[in-house]
């Protein structure tokens, strides 16, 4: 009796895997027969390239598929500041890389019926409305491999234009989590590879979890929920004009054609933290009746960053003359001759002495932009 159930067994076994060797190879012929119809081996691009031909005709205008690539502008008037958009590394002939091309979404668009938060620092959250657009995207791979799909945030700004790029996450309906932030100004382009991730759907994670202990279990649920409430990117483009314009007092598209005083604007910000208030336009103590004009606000602004900027040119100048008399105080006996140029003081000691002197900090004194940066924190502190 035992020999005849492992006879039976060993033959069931073989059936099995001639079935098996059966069934492959009617699924080899088959592929070979629809390779040989279409006359290539379809690649995950050219299968997304397919569906956008499918979808061109399935969907209305209205709602079919866009490529992620916007301009940004203040308003139709004007022109565009730069552009925004999520390029994938493939999509060219036969399958193979080729330059960045936009990724093809469905698009929903919504006004503005609540502003928005995101915390610039533990202290301070920063408002903001605008208009919003949740973009789906389909991404295609087989089970087979094949490369990989590689996606990333590309932002690029023109000549004389800026813009703020922050990437985060959607927390809540109000909330937006930021993770990096970038400015994009004057012809730079910023890239920003994003890992891609899959999560398990709700039948994959339900037979996941079944062997677990309900302890586990209900780790693994609140971990997941946690997954799913965090998994919504958001993208948040700032235009720097408009804010400089609030800031500064300044009617609105005052500074579209001051290009010059918006680019030493943003200078005296970005690299030397000088606070709003000094620069921003004050009509205390001017005599003007009916309101100051779009060019008297402009003037005073202008004659604000004038006086700005030659005080930090005579600040360094100050600095240079102190690096100068400590690199005399470190060689005194140091062979006399025609004075060095600035970058010398700037950059290593003087090449006129005699003796090898090692670089001196200053010890006694701080530089301009330390002062500023300082007066700069404690006003915001006291804010």
């Amino acid at each position: 009796a035992e020999a005849r159930i492992i006879a039976t067994l060993d033959h069931c076994s073989r059936v099995c895997d001639q079935l098996t060797e059966g069934l492959d190879y009617i699924e080899a012929l088959l592929r070979k027969q629809v390779i040989a119809a279409i006359g290539k081996e379809v690649s995950p691009f050219e299968f997304d390239e397919y569906m956008r031909f499918h979808n061109r005709k399935l969907f209305a205008d209205a709602f079919a598929p866009l490529p992620f690539c916007f301009p940004v502008r203040r308003s139709a008037e004007h022109s565009p500041e730069g552009t925004l958009s999520i390029e994938e590394q493939g999509g060219g002939t036969d399958g193979e890389p080729s330059m960045g091309t936009p990724i093809v979404t469905l698009v929903a668009k919504a006004a503005s019926h609540h502003p928005m938060y995101f915390p610039l620092g533990a202290s301070t959250n920063v408002s903001f409305n605008a208009d919003r657009y949740l973009h789906a995207w389909l991404l295609h791979q087989f089970s087979g491999g094949g490369p990989s799909r590689a996606a990333r945030v590309v932002s690029r700004a023109r000549q004389f234009s800026s813009m703020i790029v922050i990437v985060g996450r959607i927390a809540s309906a109000t909330a937006f989590e930021p993770k990096y932030a970038a400015i994009v100004q004057n012809k730079d382009e910023l890239s920003i590879p994003l890992d891609l991730s899959t999560i398990p759907t709700a039948k994959e994670f339900k037979d996941a979890i079944e062997s677990l202990s309900p302890e586990q279990q209900a780790f693994a649920k609140a971990f997941r929920s946690m997954q799913l409430e965090s998994t919504l990117f958001g993208i948040l483009v700032i235009q720097i004009k408009p804010q400089l314009e609030k800031v500064l007092n300044l009617p609105e598209n005052s500074l579209t054609k001051e290009i010059k005083l918006a680019q030493d604007v943003t200078q005296l910000f970005l690299k030397y933290h000088i606070p709003s208030d000094l620069l921003s336009f004050d009509s205390q103590g001017m005599e003007i009746v009916g309101g100051a004009s779009t060019a008297e606000r402009l003037e005073v602004v202008r004659s604000h960053v004038a006086a700005m900027q030659a005080m930090i040119e005579e600040a360094k100048k100050e600095e240079v003359e102190e690096r100068r008399l400590q690199a005399a105080y470190a060689a005194p006996l140091a062979v006399p001759g025609p004075a060095p140029p600035v970058e010398d003081f700037l950059e290593e000691a003087s090449p006129c002495t005699t003796t090898a002197v090692p670089r001196q900090e200053p010890t006694r004194s701080r530089g301009f932009g330390s002062q500023i940066m300082d007066v700069f924190f404690n006003m915001e502190g006291v804010r």
